[in-house]
């Protein structure tokens, strides 16, 4: 279901960046793969929890990483290049990629350093979490707020509409910075599972589907969880 809807039926390395479900989308795209058999590698350029890249993941999904941080909370992502070595490998018919940090807020502006993104990658999904949109533009919500505030022209404190999200969505430095230039790069608006969020996701899908040289293939809103549902 979700492998169709972002259109990444023949991508085989696919990196996943932004904030709102990133981890989640990866359990999801993970289990789907493996149900239809495929080997599926996950792993990280930047960090993640220990405790998520332990799991749960389906029986024909491995995780692979650079080790544990100091304090054993994180797991080290692998540099980019040794990220495109695996995908020249050809050991796995795919491999997940998460590719920065949101410090578990639905919404991220992305800093100078990230994503790091593998230079191989044929998908990039973008996620963001419509449960950010209507609120204050604050560290609450959104991880890095400032760049929020600069690449949107959102005052800081001022609720987040689908106008200030496409801005930051669609900015050269915004939330599809760093994608290759040969990948599909989608956005995936998670969390769209109340009546307000749906139409928030609806008003951004309009606002990026009417802006010329966009960066995005396509728009897909659902939700993730307790069970993937796409609207």
């Amino acid at each position: 279901m979700l492998i169709e809807a972002l259109g990444l039926e023949r991508a085989r390395l696919i990196a996943l960046c932004g904030a709102g479900g990133k981890t989640a989308l990866m359990l999801a795209l993970a289990r789907e793969l493996a149900a239809a058999g495929e080997r599926v590698l996950v792993t990280t350029t930047t960090r993640m929890a220990a405790a998520e890249v332990e799991g749960p993941w389906p029986a024909g999904v491995s995780t692979s990483h650079a080790g544990l941080s100091p304090d054993g909370r994180k797991v080290q992502g692998h540099p980019p290049q040794h990220v495109d070595e695996l995908r020249r490998a050809g050991r796995f018919d795919r491999l997940l990629v998460e590719a920065d940090g949101s410090r578990r807020r639905p919404l991220k502006a992305p800093a100078a350093h990230e994503p790091v993104i593998p230079s191989l990658s044929e998908a990039v999904v973008v996620v963001a979490g419509m449960s950010g949109l209507g609120l204050p533009l604050g560290d609450e919500t959104v991880f890095r707020a400032e760049l929020w505030a600069a690449l949107s022209g959102t005052a800081l404190g001022a609720r987040i509409d689908a106008e200030s999200f496409a801005r930051v969505a669609l900015h050269g430095a915004g939330l599809a910075k760093g994608s290759p230039r040969a990948a599909r790069t989608v956005l995936f608006l998670n969390q769209a599972d109340t009546a307000p969020a749906r139409s928030a996701a609806a008003a951004i899908a309009q606002l990026v589907a009417r802006a010329r040289d966009g960066p995005f293939a396509g728009v897909v809103s659902g939700r993730l969880r307790p069970c993937p549902a796409l609207c």
